[in-house]
């Protein structure tokens, strides 16, 4: 009789933690969809016009998110030793450590009425443009990430090259780095967006949660569960997973057919 191989502690450890602590809320969550929970949120104006406004901020949240991360990709190829990008580097960080509320407070007070008020009664604050903003400000730093990590992986004699035919830098950069590195700025860009779509407390601190006007996915599920429409609830919650998913998936694919055709 063979010996039987022990088990791996690593293997022990991960594998019934991952399944208990991710797949399994995941599982039990789509588990208790029904269908008059589904019924009711595709019969309901205010699901759709919330998914409407979270597509429409994130998109916007993750294009603008892509500008700044291309210029902070220029800063990190030519001028990785200012002050500038030094301050930049650091702060692209801030969000992700930052805790969601606070950031939707520091918007609601940057840019509400104390600043803004010429612009309306509450600055810029609890329209979709605060929705933009927020999913923003949370989820630029991925694609900047993305972006700064493509740029270190290509080869530097091609922009030394670019450099020596004539090409300025901002030329080199666009012309040499961003070609090069459009996975990078693909992958950036989708992963911006994606978490844009999940944001929740910075979007209710600067955007609101107007049923119609600014609310967001997440901001409809939430309020589902404070009005004990736990059914409805639930089924938003499963679209959004659903959501979640296809982004997921549309990456892993796109991956495997760039790796195959290399």
């Amino acid at each position: 009789m063979k010996n039987k191989k022990p088990i791996n502690l690593v293997t022990a450890t991960f594998v019934p933690l991952f399944t208990l602590l991710i797949i399994f809320p995941t599982v039990a969550l789509v588990a208790k969809v029904n269908m008059s929970g589904l019924n009711d949120i595709l019969a309901d104006r205010y699901f759709w016009m919330s998914v409407s406004n979270t597509f429409i901020a994130a998109i916007g949240a993750a294009l603008l998110g892509l500008v700044l991360a291309v210029g902070f990709g220029y800063f990190h190829v030519f001028h990785r030793n200012s002050w500038f990008y030094k301050i930049a580097n650091l702060f692209n960080d801030l969000p992700i450590a930052l805790p969601h509320t606070v950031a939707g407070l520091a918007l609601l007070i940057a840019f509400g009425r104390n600043n803004f008020g010429f612009v309306s009664n509450t600055g810029f604050a609890f329209n979709l443009f605060a929705v933009m903003i927020s999913m923003f400000f949370v989820s630029y730093p991925l694609c900047a990430r993305a972006i700064a990590s493509g740029v270190d992986q290509i080869d530097q004699e091609m922009i030394s090259v670019a450099r020596t035919l004539g090409d300025s830098p901002v030329q080199a950069y666009f012309k040499v780095v961003l070609p090069s590195i459009g996975e990078a700025v693909f992958s950036g860009t989708v992963l911006a967006f994606s978490r844009a779509l999940s944001e929740f407390a910075a979007v209710i601190m600067f955007g609101g949660n107007l049923p119609g006007k600014t609310q967001s996915l997440a901001s409809y599920v939430f309020t589902k569960v404070e009005e004990g429409e736990t059914e409805m609830a639930i089924a938003a919650s499963v679209f959004c997973i659903l959501l979640s998913l296809a982004i997921v998936l549309f990456l892993s694919i796109r991956r495997r057919v760039k790796n195959a055709r290399n």
